[in-house]
């Protein structure tokens, strides 16, 4: 018995080892080429506009990461590179193209990890870009998000956006959450609301929105 013992213990510890190294190795390796495009990545989130060449540093090393694993993230964030050239696209076509392929990816994220509210905002305004006979499914996805996560300052300022420009294709019920949404993004942070609803000509949305709180409405409309 403890010749047996002695000859499965390696065998079992030497099974354990390239086990690790099978499912560890990718990881780490995914990990690494994410690495050149997460400092443009960041940019992206501050809000900075980046080249389109930083753009293509940035797809690359999501496609890479996302040859050695299924990483949520990696599909995600090229979810948001697609977004981005379809918001810069010179054409139509080009801009569905690119439309299409952050659907696809973000759902790829969203099967992944799907209690991400980030991605299913990132796929409403996909959806969105796909043109008006996908509002319903954006809408789907917005209120998806904000079912996941009714408080996210970081999400505030483009659900907002969303919802304003999704309003017709929306029940009572969701206008109720944008309502809600706007309250919320006033009472975080009023300056911001006020400042981004100037720069896209949000101001008469968001004081309709705001019908409720009179004041809050007045402020917004203030020069």
């Amino acid at each position: 018995m403890k010749n047996l013992s002695a000859k499965i213990l390696p065998a079992f510890m030497l099974l354990s080892s390239v086990l690790l190294l099978y499912i560890g190795v990718p990881r780490f390796l995914a990990e690494l080429m994410l690495v050149p495009g997460t400092p443009i990545y960041e940019q992206l989130n501050l809000g900075e506009k980046v080249s389109d060449e930083d753009l293509d540093i940035l797809q690359e090393s999501r496609e890479q990461a996302i040859s050695f694993v299924d990483h949520p993230k990696a599909y995600n964030q090229l979810g948001f590179v697609f977004i981005l050239r379809a918001q810069r696209a010179d054409s139509e076509t080009e801009r569905d193209m690119y439309a299409q392929q952050a659907i696809t990816a973000l759902k790829t994220s969203l099967q992944l990890a799907p209690v991400n509210t980030f991605a299913w905002a990132r796929l409403a305004s996909a959806y969105m870009l796909a043109g008006p006979e996908n509002n319903e499914k954006a809408v789907e996805a917005w209120r998806t998000s904000v079912a996941l996560a009714r408080f996210e300052p970081f999400s505030f300022l483009s659900r907002n956006h969303m919802g304003i420009f999704l309003f017709d294709s929306m029940t009572e019920e969701d206008h109720a959450k944008l309502r809600e949404q706007i309250n919320l993004t006033y009472d975080w942070n009023r300056t911001q609301l006020r400042d981004y609803a100037r720069q896209n000509s949000l101001v008469e949305w968001v004081a309709f929105l705001l019908y409720e709180h009179p004041d809050k409405a007045a402020w917004i409309r203030e020069k």
